[in-house]
């Protein structure tokens, strides 16, 4: 009887054992989801898993504001997402490395920091490319920004050189971009610099960024062909 009940209780506890490396085993994995994850294709530009004291819970957000946000669990092979107002959703998913795919590549997440979130500056470059979709700019790429301020009330001049990104389309002096781009950064939040407006670029300032429209003719073409190049900087305080 005695060896029968020793016999029992070392099942018991070896029972509990594994069921409590399951579960630690179940946390880790959770825990390999916890942080940023940036969209490559999806709804929103990133999602934060987080963990609070009783639950995962997750935000959204797009234009660095939060937009959605709820819990979320994974149960088995689905990743189940739960909105605050209630409505859950489950996704089939890939964990690998470091990139996330919903469905089959129906949505995908990665914890590479995209260039608009490592660099700043480039930010409203991104933003202009997309919503001026009439123009087709390249990527942002390094490039750099000679311009200028006055430094006080003498009216002395500094001018510097900054490190920034810029972008660049093809378009013509008569199209109106170059306008529609001015309005746009006004729009954005950014003031015209007049101290340093030459024939061929503009200035904006907005607090320590500096972003300058230049254009370039495109003297093999017949018409009046330009190239305008977009450029961003951040000035170091």
């Amino acid at each position: 009887m005695k060896t029968s009940f020793l016999t029992f209780l070392s099942f018991m506890l070896l029972s509990l054992y594994f069921v409590g490396c399951k579960q630690e085993k179940a946390i880790k994995s959770f825990d390999a989801f916890l942080g940023e994850w940036y969209t490559i294709k999806g709804d929103v530009e990133a999602y934060s898993f987080l963990k609070d004291d009783s639950s995962y819970i997750f935000v959204g957000t797009q234009g660095m504001r939060p937009v959605v946000y709820g819990t979320w669990k994974i149960n088995k092979n689905k990743f189940i997402i739960t909105m605050d107002n209630g409505t859950a959703t489950e996704y089939l998913f890939t964990h690998l490395n470091d990139t996330l795919i919903f469905n089959n590549g129906e949505e995908i997440y990665t914890r590479t920091p995209p260039l608009d979130v490592k660099y700043p500056e480039v930010k409203i470059l991104t933003a202009l490319s997309s919503d001026l979709s009439d123009l087709t700019f390249s990527e942002p790429q390094n490039a750099d920004i000679k311009w200028g301020c006055l430094i006080d009330s003498t009216q002395k001049i500094r001018e510097f050189t900054l490190r920034g990104y810029f972008i660049s389309a093809g378009s013509t002096l008569s199209s109106g971009d170059l306008k529609d781009i001015s309005d746009y950064l006004k729009d954005y939040g950014f003031e015209s610099d007049t101290l340093f407006m030459t024939e061929i670029c503009d200035g904006y300032w907005d607090n320590n960024q500096i972003v300058t429209v230049c254009t370039q003719r495109d003297y093999e073409a017949d018409n009046d062909s330009i190239y305008i190049v977009v450029t961003s900087g951040l000035v170091v305080k």
